[in-house]
């Protein structure tokens, strides 16, 4: 197999970025979530409903997102380490990259709006995730394309 050395660094450091920005993530939703929540101003006896009840939210919510996050981290560590044999732990990254810009996307312009939660910051920051996401998502597959993967080869 004739791999382009360029388009494999860009792809390696890709998912180097993903694994940092990833942990940077899990590590204060796993040990910190009373502060991520207090940070994003979802402390609020404003939001009502079944997902955002009034009063204190539970840090478990947050700490099981921080572990979906840290599991990401771990996954495209293995593609980061050898993209060629470890492919499905790229495609993995892959789609958990579209799944979660599909997911932010449904929270930012439904479910948000039906709890009548109205801090701009997190529609901002959600905003972000979801175009970073999809954008990534498109990066990478133009990158299997460039260097003759395909998708789900066993």
């Amino acid at each position: 197999m004739n791999i382009d050395l360029k388009w494999m660094k860009y792809l390696k450091l890709i998912l180097l970025f993903l694994i940092f920005f990833d942990l940077s993530i899990a590590i204060p939703a796993l040990f910190f979530p009373q502060w991520v929540i207090g940070a994003g101003k979802l402390n609020s006896d404003f939001i009502s409903g079944a997902m955002y009840k009034s009063g204190p939210i539970e840090p478990v919510f947050l700490r099981g997102i921080g572990i979906l996050w840290l599991l990401a981290a771990y996954i495209q560590y293995l593609a980061w380490r050898d993209p060629i044999n470890r492919l499905q732990a790229l495609n993995i990254a892959i789609v958990f990259r579209f799944a979660g810009g599909t997911f932010e996307l449904v929270e930012a312009s439904y479910l948000l709006r039906q709890v009548q939660f109205g801090d701009p910051l997190i529609f901002w920051i959600l905003g972000i995730f979801v175009a970073g996401d999809y954008i990534l998502v498109a990066v990478m597959a133009f990158l299997l394309k460039k260097l003759g993967l395909k998708w789900w080869s066993l």
